[in-house]
């Protein structure tokens, strides 16, 4: 019996090296001129490179989407004989070969036009000096070629002709798929587009237009949501998001629009129920076969209202903009209606990052209050299947936290890379059931360095923002539930002995605004002021007791249903984490023997195993 597993076992592997690629996911790096393939399993994964060259072809992953530090193959042919080394960069020169050959050349051609390159590896190679781990986070890809092959493999290589970087979720169950779910024959789809409207020249712009949803005579799925994105405009819209209105608004607000905190804007266009969320680097998104969004029914939503954010960094006034989403629609109607929360931090000046930190984390509660009362008629809970992460420019990692009576459960969703220019969202792996009374906390890491002074939560890009969108069904009256710490509560970091400071009365989360009216030593400063100046955000001691502040004193709660109905849950105390997620267990790379490598354990292994099928078949 244990020897026919282990001829299975070889049989597999061999079929999976050497029998037909037949890759999942695909990206276009270059247009016309180089493309990626890849599939991946728990353990591995294998790419095809294709690049429009009958010389070298360079692939890696990088940290940042630079040469440094990457990890990176190059290969050719040249004359029949395949030429291909795992590599590791040290800068911008060439990649020195790397002392751990972890990846595997399976097989090369060159056919006169075009290079092709099938290689494969561990995701873990426990090469932590020269490799770069694969994971569910963003990857930096890099890609290079050049016209000609090297002299040979041990000189210096010859500068590439040409080369970018592109950001990709390798381990994805939605991005880049090759094959998309099928759309019935009866499908139809309408667009939700910006009215060719005029950019203002202001570096940051949130603009807003109504749309009267299309009259049907029986409810609708949404199966499928396309960003359009108006060419040339790629890094002008940065997010869009669409709310659905769940009170009477008028029709001839149909085609409205104007900047979306004018106070001109109709009182009827205030709707705060996420429809949809699209990010730059996004692309279309599928919902699964069970799922849909509801249209056409009684109690569907009759107006939407489309918010894009407009990032104009060079103040440019000729921009006219008519981007947006197109919405795909059937009557064969899935088993559930879907909806999507907005969790995370409020965007508020309760967002408080210090400057000059590498590593800072902010966080926003979804409170235990909270998903109990949206739940109440839901006992079972609900299943969570998909995740859109957003921050702004200092965001580095993202955590969606999920927590049930004090004991820490499976992250939700993550990013270790995030990329502010690639929000690309996420199907999860296995839904995620939420049940009344659980908690959800998203958390970002956020990287302040090159800041001054202190970065607030908002909404310009210059801002910070710390937000996760959760797709989740059956739908539930519920559509934000956000927090944020409330600053006077923060005092004591610039203060020794807060008790004695008044604060002027007013929006309690705007620091620009809350004034100290004493004692004098303080008087007339405004808090953003006293933060700033009273505070040596340089020590690290000071910068972390901060950071826990603001983990662990008051929150403001923004717990709301559809149509802006607010339930009875507004101040609360975090609740405490009596069990934490344990740390990633790294014994794959730890367990290893005399000073042998997991890598080289299991080589020996399967080379014994094989010696032992010959001998004793």
């Amino acid at each position: 019996m244990f020897r026919v597993i282990l001829i299975v076992l070889l049989v597999t592997f061999s079929t999976a090296i050497n029998g037909k690629f037949v890759p999942t996911h695909s990206a276009v790096l270059d247009e016309d001129n180089y493309y990626l393939y890849w599939l991946y399993t728990k353990e591995t994964i294998t790419f095809e490179v294709q690049a429009k060259t009958t010389g070298y072809v360079g692939f890696g992953i990088s940290p940042n989407g630079g040469m440094a530090n990457s990890d990176i193959v190059i290969g050719w042919v040249k004359d029949g004989q395949k030429y291909f080394k795992d590599r590791f960069a040290t800068g911008k020169s060439t990649p020195v070969v790397d002392t751990s050959q972890d990846w595997t050349l399976v097989t090369a051609s060159d056919n006169g036009t075009w290079t092709s390159l099938r290689f494969t590896r561990k995701l873990k190679t426990c090469d932590t000096k020269q490799d770069i781990d694969i994971t569910e986070s963003t990857a930096r890809v890099i890609w290079s070629y050049h016209t000609a092959d090297p002299a040979s493999e041990t000189g210096t290589l010859p500068q590439h002709t040409k080369r970018g970087t592109k950001s990709l979720q390798l381990l994805s169950y939605g991005a880049g798929l090759l094959k998309t779910p099928t759309i019935p024959d009866d499908a139809i789809y309408f667009d939700i587009l910006q009215p060719n409207v005029s950019v203002p020249s202001d570096d940051t712009t949130y603009y807003c237009a109504g749309f009267k949803i299309p009259e049907y005579s029986q409810k609708h799925h949404v199966i499928k949501m396309e960003p359009v994105i108006q060419k040339g405009h790629e890094t002008l819209v940065h997010h869009i998001l669409v709310y659905a209105c769940y009170k009477p608004v008028n029709d001839s607000l149909h085609g409205f629009h104007g900047v979306c905190q004018n106070k001109n804007m109709p009182k009827e266009f205030n709707c705060i129920s996420t429809m949809f969320a699209w990010a730059i680097g996004g692309g279309a998104f599928y919902f699964p076969e069970h799922t849909g969004y509801p249209l056409g029914a009684e109690d569907s939503p009759k107006f939407l209202i489309i918010e894009t954010h407009f990032d104009n960094p060079n103040k440019r006034s000729d921009y006219v903009d008519a981007s947006g989403f197109r919405l795909t629609l059937t009557t064969k109607l899935r088993q559930y209606d879907a909806a999507i929360l907005a969790n995370g931090h409020a965007v508020t000046h309760g967002e408080i990052i210090p400057p000059g930190v590498a590593n800072f984390k902010t966080v926003g509660i979804c409170p235990s209050q909270c998903t109990s009362q949206a739940m109440a008629s839901q006992p079972q809970g609900v299943k969570i299947f998909y995740a859109l992460l957003h921050s702004h420019l200092l965001g580095r990692k993202i955590h969606v936290r999920h927590i049930r009576n004090g004991i820490e459960l499976p992250l939700i969703s993550f990013d270790n890379e995030y990329d502010f220019n690639y929000q690309e969202g996420r199907i999860l792996e296995k839904e995620v059931t939420l049940l009344p009374g659980d908690e959800i906390r998203t958390e970002c890491v956020t990287d302040s360095t090159a800041r001054t002074s202190l970065t607030l939560g908002g909404r310009s890009t210059r801002e910070e923002m710390c937000l996760s969108f959760l797709m989740f069904y059956p739908a539930i009256d519920l559509t934000r539930c956000l927090s944020s710490p409330i600053p006077k509560y923060l005092i004591n970091i610039a203060v020794s002995d807060a008790s004695n400071i008044n604060i002027t009365t007013g929006n309690i989360m705007n620091l620009h605004k809350l004034h100290v009216l004493g004692p004098p030593q303080y008087a007339g400063q405004s808090l953003y002021q006293l933060y700033n100046s009273s505070v040596n955000w340089k020590d690290d001691v000071t910068v972390r007791k901060f950071e826990k502040l603001l983990a662990t004193s008051y929150h403001q709660a923004d717990c709301k249903m559809p149509g802006r109905i607010h339930y009875p849950v507004e101040i609360f105390m975090p609740s405490n984490i009596t069990k934490p997620l344990p740390m990633e267990n790294n014994d794959l790379c730890t367990a290893t023997t005399s000073g042998v490598s997991a890598f080289m354990a299991q080589s020996i292994a399967y080379i014994f195993m094989t010696v032992f099928l010959v001998l004793f078949r």
